[in-house]
């Protein structure tokens, strides 16, 4: 009898030394979590996960960890945290958005990077596109700058209204990446049968969950299957009345990418203002976006474009402003700034688009002189033809290294060329 109660007593003392000193499995790492950098918790002497995505549908951030504490706001599913502490089953988070507070351990997975170690570096994003089959320029501008580039994001993929992904992938082009340690995303648009970027298309597939659902799987799948680091949306032309329903897009895609590691990028139209009523950039909303992008490239370029009235493609100071508006909902770390590499010639009628050769044949063809806008810091010069005057404004060399003076002035992520082979050579000295 006293033999068996001192037996009870022994395990006991083991039990209450195992709950008090940190026993059993929960400081158990993820497989996934990093292995370097890590902090320790007095409380439980495991290691933190630098990072943890939101895997409940919707979690609470309260302002100490317990349940009847005051709620600061309710996250969703995918959104990336920050973790600085944590306590009794709770992690204590950085939004990334001047919020910070408490939320249940059990509602977020660990083990997910926002910028990983290949990300850390300067960004130069290369648009991979052809025109036509046989197009070698955007292949042959990659492999002769391979030392320059971080990323090529190629211009691959349509989605359909009911969230059919199609496209050609170019496994040698993927292979090239791999080979030389460039990243690659696939670039996935709304573009349709015409080549053009349809309106109906995308207002059908965002409108309607179970579209939505199939063209989240679908790029996961294109991802996983081709070995894409992730994607880069490219929807243009997104109604804003549907502005509620593309934040939930990018709510769900970052939920499911996120899951598997994978980067969760986009284009964005550049804008100044909320504009909620623009048809072509009241549909972002910056603030409500921003927690799903793990980089967010804006596309700040076509100030002025084939359509309208001559003048700059990006003047400085509307980049500026741009940019400017762009951060008051994103880190400078996540954003990536859009450099054109190409122009337009305006005749009295309208514009087209030419890329850095053409605009050199006018320039040989006509003998001109191009002039240099100190306010804009862009090239322009003018000719006639035919009786009729032509007036050119286009992006080079001298007007990238401008551009950068933005880059470092706001710490942004880096650039983006669009596109690959437009561009003029004397840029890749530049960056």
């Amino acid at each position: 009898m006293e033999q068996n109660i001192l037996t009870t007593v022994l395990a006991l003392l083991v039990y209450l030394s195992s709950a008090l000193f940190g026993g059993g499995s929960e400081g158990t790492n993820s497989p996934l979590s990093p292995n370097t950098g890590l902090q320790q918790s007095p409380s439980t002497a495991t290691a933190l996960p630098s990072t943890v995505a939101v895997s409940a549908e919707v979690v609470s951030m309260r302002a100490e960890p317990a349940t009847k504490a005051n709620v600061i706001r309710q996250l969703d599913k995918g959104t990336v945290l920050t973790v600085e502490d944590e306590k009794d089953g709770w992690y204590q988070v950085n939004d990334g958005q001047g919020h910070s507070g408490w939320i249940v351990k059990w509602a977020a997975k660990p083990g997910y990077v926002t910028v990983p170690a290949t990300f850390q570096q300067r960004e130069v994003f290369g648009y991979y596109a052809e025109s036509y089959k046989g197009d070698s320029r955007a292949l042959n501008s990659f492999t002769q700058n391979t030392s320059t580039i971080t990323t090529i994001a190629p211009f691959f993929y349509r989605v359909d209204q009911n969230g059919k992904v199609s496209g050609q992938t170019k496994p040698q082009l993927i292979q090239a990446a791999k080979s030389t340690g460039v990243k690659i995303l696939a670039v996935v648009t709304n573009i349709d049968s015409s080549s053009t970027f349809s309106k109906q298309t995308v207002s059908s597939l965002l409108r309607n969950k179970t579209a939505r659902s199939t063209a989240i799987r679908e790029i996961l799948n294109l991802l996983k299957e081709n070995g894409y680091s992730g994607v880069n949306i490219d929807f243009e032309g997104v109604p804003p009345a549907d502005r509620p329903y593309l934040t939930a897009f990018f709510r769900e895609l970052a939920a499911t990418l996120r899951a598997n590691n994978l980067l969760v990028t986009a284009a964005l139209p550049a804008k100044t203002a909320t504009e909620e009523w623009s048809a072509w950039s009241g549909a972002y909303d910056y603030q409500a976006i921003a927690p799903y992008l793990d980089l967010a490239v804006l596309m700040t370029y076509d100030q002025h474009y084939a359509g309208g009235p001559a003048g700059p493609v990006a003047s400085q100071a509307w980049v500026d402003s741009v940019l400017t508006y762009a951060l008051r909902s994103f880190a400078p770390q996540k954003l990536v700034m859009g450099i054109a590499a190409y122009g337009y010639d305006w005749n009295d009628r309208s514009g087209r688009a030419l890329n850095y050769a053409a605009i050199q044949s006018l320039i040989n063809k006509h003998k001109v002189a191009p002039k240099w806008h100190e306010e804009y810091k862009t090239p322009y010069f003018t000719y006639t033809e035919g009786g009729v005057r032509h007036e050119v404004w286009y992006e080079n060399r001298r007007s990238t290294a401008a551009k950068l003076e933005l880059v470092d002035k706001y710490n942004l992520r880096g650039v983006a060329i669009w596109r690959l082979g437009y561009e003029d050579p004397g840029i890749w000295n530049v960056l």
